[in-house]
């Protein structure tokens, strides 16, 4: 009887153990005792609880930045500062959008760009860019920060023919739809520049600054 009062619960601990190696931290172990079993069992629950919160802060900072900089800020100590980067910056917004905001509901305006910005923000991605803001209708993207590759400047032009393509497809839906239709400019520009986290101590953003940011925009 006592051998068995006490591998019991220790099979259900080994068992939700390894229910949590593969990833499953809603089972909360059941086992209402007041001895040491039941302190590591409650150690055991608050543990997960824990886990599942990560996970869920994770996934709320992979949806608010990028997931590369989300991976790159999780991965080191957060600070302030940055390095020389050869970094590809790809600027784009909305031709007009002022006017076409005033003649669309605020509703209406919201879902025509976050269908906008889905588009714009899965042909960047499909070239490994990472979607450093949104500033209202316009989009800032980078290619080569925080990760780098040798062809980064030919896959923000590939980009960019990607976005043109899928904003055609976006105005045949709109036309369709008897909606206005977008138009689009795009700047891209390839130089040094500093990347980083910049802010204050209390709330940091990966990005880039340096004249040819600056260019990139102009060019836009």
């Amino acid at each position: 009887v006592i051998a068995r009062g006490v591998t019991r619960p220790v099979e259900t601990l080994v068992a939700a153990t390894r229910r949590v190696q593969e990833g499953d931290y809603a089972s909360a172990v059941a086992i209402d005792r007041a001895d040491e079993i039941g302190e590591l069992a409650g150690a055991f629950n608050a543990m997960t609880q824990g886990l599942a919160e990560r996970d869920r802060v994770r996934d709320l900072l992979g949806k608010v930045v990028d997931p590369t900089v989300a991976e790159e800020l999780l991965s080191k100590d957060l600070e302030l500062g940055g390095e020389e980067r050869e970094v590809s910056i790809l600027f784009s917004d909305i031709r007009g959008f002022t006017a076409l905001s005033e003649r669309q509901r605020p509703a209406q305006l919201l879902d025509l760009l976050n269908r906008y910005l889905t588009r714009m923000s899965t042909a960047i991605e499909a070239e490994g860019g990472v979607v450093d803001k949104y500033i209202g209708d316009a989009i800032m993207a980078l290619f080569g920060a925080p990760l780098g590759n040798s062809d980064d400047a030919a896959r923000a032009i590939r980009a960019a023919l990607a976005m043109g393509h899928e904003l055609a497809e976006l105005n045949f839906e709109l036309r369709t739809q008897g909606l206005p239709e977008i138009a689009t400019g795009i700047g891209i520009n390839s130089g040094l520049v500093v990347a980083g986290n910049m802010g204050s101590v209390r709330r940091l953003n990966y990005t880039v600054i340096g004249d040819n940011v600056n260019l990139a925009s102009r060019i836009e």
